[in-house]
């Protein structure tokens, strides 16, 4: 029987030409992983990419914002954008901010804080994920001279005036009556209806003459006698 030294030293001599032969053949060892029992960053590790948000989108309602007043000291407060497109902001409670860019919310929050709360507010509102869903708040109807005819969705937190409606529906046709466009809404159980000079408040941009539109609203744009250009 061979003694423990022989078999050590066969072993030996035959671990070393196997190691000998590997590299003879430009063949590297590799090395065996080891776990360490507990998680170890890797440097190759897929990073979680930030989301590129438009710096003039407009607010609207699921957008997830982070609020801060510099001269509160408590760094940024997370916020949802609500369905009815508000956020809430220490002391004044609930704020629109739905239909305006962050640039325009946190120029109102600041006014309105200085207003009665602060001598000076320095307010920062950034965007940190945009909704992935739209929230439906209603729909209006179009009718006449406008290039796509049918109901038109409103969406929570997005206002939608009567000039941006036609708009979205393609605009007027060139048989279109823009001076004498009718709004019928139901108002206290009856119908009101409203003329508007479209062209005139899209020439003018003129929002205070330019209505919100309400959940069911209609609007209706006539033919004119003499072809629109």
């Amino acid at each position: 029987m061979p003694s423990p030294l022989f078999r050590f030293a066969s072993f030996a001599a035959v671990f070393l030409a196997a190691q000998l032969t590997g590299r003879s053949q430009g063949v590297v060892p590799r090395a065996v992983p080891v776990n360490p029992g507990y998680p170890v960053p890797s440097a190759f590790a897929p990073q979680e990419r930030m989301q590129v948000v438009d710096p003039d989108k407009k607010l609207s309602a699921g957008d997830m914002v982070t609020l801060e007043i510099v001269e509160d000291r408590e760094g940024g407060l997370p916020r949802v954008v609500s369905a009815p497109g508000a956020i809430d902001v220490p002391p004044l409670g609930r704020v629109q901010v739905a239909g305006k860019t962050t640039t325009e919310a946190s120029a109102d929050i600041r006014r309105r804080l200085e207003a009665d709360y602060y001598y000076r507010a320095t307010v920062k509102l950034n965007i940190d994920r945009v909704s992935p869903i739209q929230v439906r708040a209603g729909t209006v109807s179009l009718s006449g001279q406008v290039r796509i005819v049918g109901a038109q969705e409103m969406l929570a937190g997005e206002p939608l005036r009567l000039s941006s409606a036609i708009l979205k529906a393609g605009n007027f046709t060139e048989w279109a009556n823009p001076k004498k466009v009718k709004l019928t809404r139901q108002v206290g159980g009856s119908a009101q209806s409203t003329e508007y000079n479209v062209k005139e408040i899209i020439e003018r941009g003129d929002e205070k003459a330019d209505p919100v539109l309400q959940d069911g609203d209609r609007i209706y744009v006539p033919k004119a006698w003499a072809r629109f250009n």
